[in-house]
C-alpha cells in the first residue's frame, strides 16, 4: 500500500505545484516584464522488483521561466533607438517652431528693416521716415536677441535633461548591482535553481536603462548580469555599479560633459555615448541647437559688419552745414577682439578679431600650442591649421576663415575660439539720432559752373556721381576739390590724344586719357591708385561720357548738400540681396533660411525615424508577449487540467486508503 500512497501523494503535490504556478501566472498577467512560468515534471526513479521496475510517482523538476534572450535584446535595442529619436524630435521641434514661426522668426523683421530703409531712401530728408528706420532696426536687433535667449533657455533645458537622465541611469545601475548580489545568493541557496521573479525584475531595470542609453548585457555563470555602455565602459560588473553624472565642460560652463565614475576614477564618456535619450539629447545639442545658434550669430555678425562698413562710407545731415560728418557704425561693432575660452586655469589669453565676415563659417575652433607649433582645429569637420608662429597661423586663418588671432598661450594649453556663437546676443543699434543716419554719398561731381551757376563747359561731356569703397583721403576738404580739365591733345594730336588733367589745390596729380571718338558711350575711371599713385581717393569710381571740348572741366568735391541724397542708403539697401555670407554665396535672408531649412529637415527626419522605430518597438514587444506573456485562456485550460490531475491523485490516495482498511478488517 505504501507504494500506492507515495505515488498518489507525489501526483497530488505535483498537481498542486502546477496549480500554484498557473495561479502565479494569472496573478501577474499585468505585471510589467513578467515572464510566464511552467512547472516541469518528470517521473521518479522506478523501483526494482522481481517482475521488473515499478514506477514510484512524479516530481516537479524545475519551475522554468519562459524567456528568450534574443527577444529581450531586441526590445532593449528598440527601446534605445526609440528613446534617442523621441528625445531628439521633442527638442528639435521646439527650435523648428521658433525659427519657422512667422511671428517669432527673423525673416519678417529683416524684411521690415529693409523696407523701412527703402522708405527712408525714397525721402531721405524726412525725419519720420528716418525714425521708422531706427525703430525697425531696434526691433530687428531685439528679435536676434530674443531668438538667442530662446536658444540659451533650450541649452539650460538640455543640461537639466542630461542631469536627470544620468541620475536615472545611475540609480537603475545601482539597483541592478544589488539584485545581482541577491540573485547570485539565491541561485547558490537553491542549488542552481533560478529565482525567476527576480530575473524578471532585473530585466525590467535593464530595459529602463536601455531607454536612456544603449546597453550591452553579458551574463555570468553565477547568474549576475554585467552591463556595458559606449565603447565598452562597464556600467555594472556583478555587485558593483559605476555612476554617470554631468560636469561643466573645461572650456565653457554652459556645456555639460558626461562623466563615468568607477571607484575613485572618472573618465569623460561624452564622445562614446550611443543610443537612448542621452544620445538624442547630445545629438540635438551638437547638431541642432549649437549649430543654429552659431548660424544665427553668423547672420548677425555679417549684417553688422556689412551695414557698418557701408554706413561709414556715407554722410549724415547732422550739424548746420558743410562739412557734414561721415557716418559711424550703424550697429555696435562686434568684430572683436572676442576672447577665447581657456581650457584650463591660466593667466594666458587668446582672442580673435573678425577680418572678413564673408568667410566666416558656423564652426567653433580649438587653439592648441604644444611648445613648438600653434594648431587651430575647425571643430565641425576636423580641418587643421598649423604654424610654428602665432602670426603665421593667424595670417593663414584670416585668409580662409575670416578672422585673425592673437594670444600669449603657453605650451600645453588650449582655447576654444567662437567667432559667431554669441553675436546674436550682442547686436545693438549704435545710431540713436535720426540725423546721424548716413544715407547720402560724401562725394559729388558735376560740370564746372560760374559763380552764378551758369554753365562753363561748352561740350556735351557728362560725369556720373562717384561711388566710393573706402575712406582713403575722403573727405577731400584737406586738399580741396578734384578738377578734371579736358585737353584734346594731351596725349598727342587730336582727336585720339585727348585726356583730362587731374588737379587739386596742390597742383597737377596725373593725366588720364579719354578719346571722345572711342569713349563717347562712357568710360569708367577708378581712383584707387592704379591709374597713378596720386589718384587714391576712396577707391572712387565714376563714368565720363559724351564729347567734352578743350578746356571743359569737371569737379569732384565734398557733398555740401546731403539732405536729399540717398546714394549711400541705396547701397545699404542693396545689401539685402547681396551675397555676403558663406564665402559670398548667399545673402542674409537666404542664410537664415538655410538655418530654418536645416532644422526643419532634421526635425522631419527624426519624426519619420520615430514613427518607424515605434512600429519596430511594438513588433518586438508583441513577439516577446507571444513567447513570454501570460495567455489567460491558456492558463484557464491548464487550471482545469491540473485540477483534474489533483482530483485524480486524491482519488488514488482514497482508493489506497480503502484497500488498506479492507486489508486490516480482513486480518482483524
Amino acid at each position: 500500500m505504501g507504494g500506492i500512497f507515495g505515488i498518489g501523494t507525489s501526483g497530488l503535490l505535483t498537481a498542486q505545484r502546477q496549480l500554484a504556478t498557473a495561479s502565479h501566472n494569472i496573478s501577474n498577467v499585468n505585471t510589467e516584464g513578467f515572464s510566464r512560468q511552467r512547472a516541469e515534471q518528470a517521473a521518479r526513479r522506478p523501483q526494482f522488483s522481481g517482475s521488473g521496475y515499478i514506477g514510484t510517482g512524479v516530481d516537479v523538476q524545475n519551475t522554468v521561466r519562459l524567456a528568450n534572450e534574443f527577444l529581450e535584446e531586441q526590445i532593449r535595442g528598440a527601446n534605445s533607438q526609440f528613446g534617442q529619436f523621441d528625445a531628439f524630435h521633442k527638442l528639435s521641434t521646439q527650435i523648428d517652431n521658433i525659427l519657422a514661426n512667422p511671428d517669432s522668426g527673423l525673416t519678417p523683421t529683416l524684411e521690415s528693416f529693409f523696407s523701412a530703409l527703402q522708405e527712408a531712401n525714397d525721402n531721405p530728408s524726412s525725419t519720420p521716415s528716418r525714425q521708422v528706420l531706427l525703430t525697425e532696426a531696434n526691433t530687428m536687433s531685439d528679435r536676434f536677441k530674443l531668438l538667442d535667449d530662446r536658444f540659451s533657455e533650450l541649452n539650460g533645458q538640455v543640461n537639466q535633461s542630461l542631469d536627470d537622465i544620468t541620475q536615472a541611469i545611475s540609480d537603475s545601475a545601482k539597483s541592478i548591482a544589488k539584485m545581482n548580489v541577491d540573485i547570485v545568493q539565491k541561485i547558490g541557496a537553491g542549488q542552481g535553481k533560478m529565482p525567476n521573479d527576480l530575473l524578471d525584475q532585473r530585466e525590467v531595470l535593464i530595459k529602463k536603462i536601455s531607454e536612456k542609453i544603449d546597453v550591452s548585457v553579458v551574463y555570468q555563470d553565477d547568474g549576475a548580469a554585467n552591463l556595458f555602455i559606449g565603447s565598452g565602459q562597464a556600467l555594472v560588473i556583478g555587485g558593483v555599479s559605476a555612476t554617470l553624472s554631468t560636469q561643466s565642460n573645461r572650456f565653457n560652463a554652459e556645456d555639460q560633459d558626461i562623466i563615468m565614475t568607477q571607484g575613485t576614477g572618472s573618465i569623460d564618456v561624452s564622445n562614446s555615448i550611443t543610443g537612448g535619450e542621452l544620445q538624442g539629447v547630445l545629438d540635438f545639442k551638437q547638431n541642432v541647437l549649437e549649430q543654429s545658434r552659431r548660424g544665427l550669430g553668423r547672420v548677425a555678425m555679417a549684417l553688422t559688419e556689412e551695414l557698418n562698413a557701408q554706413h561709414r562710407l556715407g554722410m549724415t545731415i547732422q550739424g548746420t552745414g558743410a562739412p557734414f560728418p561721415l557716418g559711424q557704425d550703424f550697429f555696435v561693432d562686434q568684430g572683436g577682439p572676442i576672447a577665447g575660452l581657456p581650457g584650463q586655469t591660466s593667466a594666458t589669453s587668446a582672442s580673435l578679431t573678425i577680418t572678413d565676415s564673408r568667410l566666416l563659417t558656423t564652426s567653433d575652433y580649438q587653439l592648441d600650442y604644444d611648445g613648438t607649433n600653434y594648431t587651430l582645429t575647425r571643430l565641425n569637420d576636423g580641418t587643421v591649421f598649423s604654424n610654428a608662429s602665432m602670426a603665421g597661423l593667424s595670417s593663414a586663418v584670416s585668409a580662409s576663415e575670416g578672422f585673425s588671432m592673437t594670444s600669449n598661450i603657453a605650451a600645453g594649453e588650449s582655447f576654444l575660439m567662437r567667432p559667431t556663437y554669441s553675436a546674436a546676443s550682442g547686436i545693438d543699434v549704435s545710431v540713436n539720432n535720426v540725423l546721424d543716419i548716413a544715407l547720402a554719398g560724401p562725394i559729388v561731381s558735376g560740370a564746372q559752373t560760374n559763380a552764378d551757376g551758369s554753365a562753363v563747359n561748352s561740350g556735351t561731356g557728362k560725369i556720373s556721381l562717384p561711388e566710393i569703397k573706402s575712406l582713403n583721403n575722403i573727405p577731400l576738404n584737406a586738399s580741396g576739390p578734384l578738377n578734371l580739365t579736358f585737353s584734346d591733345n594731351l596725349f598727342g594730336p587730336a582727336p585720339a590724344g585727348g585726356g583730362f588733367v587731374v588737379s587739386n589745390s596742390g597742383g597737377t596729380l596725373a593725366n588720364i586719357s579719354y578719346d571722345p571718338s572711342v569713349d563717347f558711350g562712357g568710360k569708367t575711371f577708378v581712383f584707387d591708385g592704379s591709374l597713378a599713385a596720386a589718384l587714391d581717393f576712396g577707391d572712387m569710381s565714376f563714368t565720363i561720357s559724351g564729347q567734352p571740348l578743350d578746356g571743359d572741366t569737371f569737379v569732384i568735391e565734398d557733398n555740401a548738400a546731403p539732405y536729399d541724397d540717398n546714394r549711400n542708403g541705396l547701397s545699404m539697401s542693396k545689401l539685402q540681396t547681396t551675397k555676403t555670407i558663406e564665402n559670398s554665396s548667399t545673402d542674409f535672408q537666404a542664410a537664415y533660411g538655410i538655418i530654418v531649412s536645416d532644422v526643419g529637415t532634421k526635425t522631419h527626419s527624426a519624426e519619420v525615424d520615430l514613427k518607424a522605430q515605434l512600429t519596430l518597438s511594438e513588433q518586438a514587444k508583441a513577439e516577446r508577449a507571444s513567447y513570454s506573456g501570460v495567455n489567460l485562456d491558456e492558463e484557464a485550460a491548464d487550471l482545469l487540467k491540473f485540477q483534474q490531475a489533483y482530483q485524480a491523485s486524491a482519488r488514488v490516495i482514497s482508493i489506497a486508503d480503502e484497500m488498506f482498511q479492507t486489508l486490516i478488517n480482513s486480518v482483524g
